[in-house]
């Protein structure tokens, strides 16, 4: 996954060293897109961390490229297939590197050959999940660090409902799908399938839906927002687009989950989820009597739930080491903070 955007790297970067320079600070935290703070870290030499909000996805050989959830297999059709996409990945991110590179030149930094390359001179690679969901390559640099979800409050102010009933004993459901994409089609087949079982459940609107783009059965109820706290702990299934967020939201409570993804990394969040048996995935266009399937094979089927419980010890083991990493980076942790990877390889020019 080629990690250079569109947006002015430059900008971004000049922004983030111009508050530096207004309010110094000992370590500095930045989103792993934005390429432009990526590059201000490493021009204003200060211990930086970059936070990876997906599963690993740097490039890394012998592995398929990141993005469609490809499956690694033997053989030189399938190294063909990987190549091919790496390729085109490539050329379509032609013009962000080179915006990247320019705000590089213009810092006084070497130019690189991807934008992931980047990641080599900083301090951390903070990855957002776990490596027994998401299994490490065995090449990977030894700046990335697995430190597990970080949770966050709602910022709602106003009291949340609960949407339940505590006396009913039929299965809660959650229905969760993204808040930027307007999935109505397959959340309707969702709310379909689900009017025929024996359960109850919430169906989460966000801002891309609205109740009346929908046919609520009477045993779904549906809210504008609602926090996964709330609802995660009572629920017996997650029905979700596979955004990391959720996936990790739904795993740590052990939730299983039925991965319905829809674009950008979604397809590996869904891969993984399969890999770790802690749910099952669907396509986009499912009819109901498939969702059906899934749905009374993950409510039913102990191994699921089983998997999920699993993840869920995982992720609680990572509690806190994403503040154990930013504490040994600013000094405040008596263990010696690893050097950047190969940052003896290239020079890094000297800015004017």
């Amino acid at each position: 996954m080629e990690l250079a955007r569109a947006a002015p790297a430059l900008a971004y970067a000049e922004d983030v060293l111009s508050e530096l320079e207004r309010d110094p600070v000992d370590v500095l935290v930045v989103d792993f897109m934005l390429a432009g703070a990526v590059a201000a870290g490493e021009r204003a030499g200060l211990p930086t961390a970059a936070l990876m909000h997906t599963v690993y996805c740097l490039p890394v050989p012998g592995r398929p490229p990141f993005g469609p959830g490809f499956k690694a297999h033997p053989g030189p059709g399938w190294r063909l297939r990987d190549t091919a996409v790496s390729a085109l990945r490539r050329r379509t991110q032609r013009h962000a590197l080179r915006d990247l590179n320019d705000a590089r030149r213009s810092l006084g930094l070497a130019p690189v050959a991807s934008a992931s390359d980047q990641f080599r001179y900083i301090a951390r690679v903070l990855v957002l999940t776990t490596n027994d969901f998401d299994p490490p390559p065995a090449s990977r640099p030894p700046n990335i660090s697995y430190v597990g979800p970080q949770p966050t409050g709602s910022w709602r102010s106003k009291p949340l409902d609960r949407p339940f009933s505590i006396e009913d004993r039929r299965p809660f459901v959650v229905v969760s799908f993204s808040t930027r994409h307007a999935a109505t089609k397959i959340v309707q087949r969702v709310l379909d399938t689900l009017a025929a079982l024996p359960v109850h459940g919430l169906v989460t609107l966000g801002p891309a839906l609205a109740p009346g783009d929908l046919r609520l059965p009477g045993n779904v109820v549906a809210r504008r927002f609602v926090s996964h706290g709330v609802v995660l702990p009572h629920a017996q299934l997650v029905i979700t687009h596979a955004g990391l967020g959720t996936v990790m939201a739904a795993l740590t409570h052990g939730v299983p989950v039925l991965c319905i993804p829809l674009k950008n990394d979604q397809f590996e969040n869904a891969a993984r989820v399969v890999s770790a048996e802690a749910g099952r995935t669907l396509g986009s266009h499912a009819r109901c009597s498939s969702l059906k399937r899934a749905i009374l094979q993950l409510l039913n089927d102990p191994r699921f739930r089983e998997g999920a419980g699993r993840m869920a010890e995982a992720i609680a083991a990572h509690e806190g080491r994403a503040v154990q990493e930013l504490e040994v980076l600013s000094g405040l942790d008596e263990r010696p903070a690893e050097p950047p990877r190969f940052a003896h390889d290239r020079p890094v020019v000297a800015a004017p």
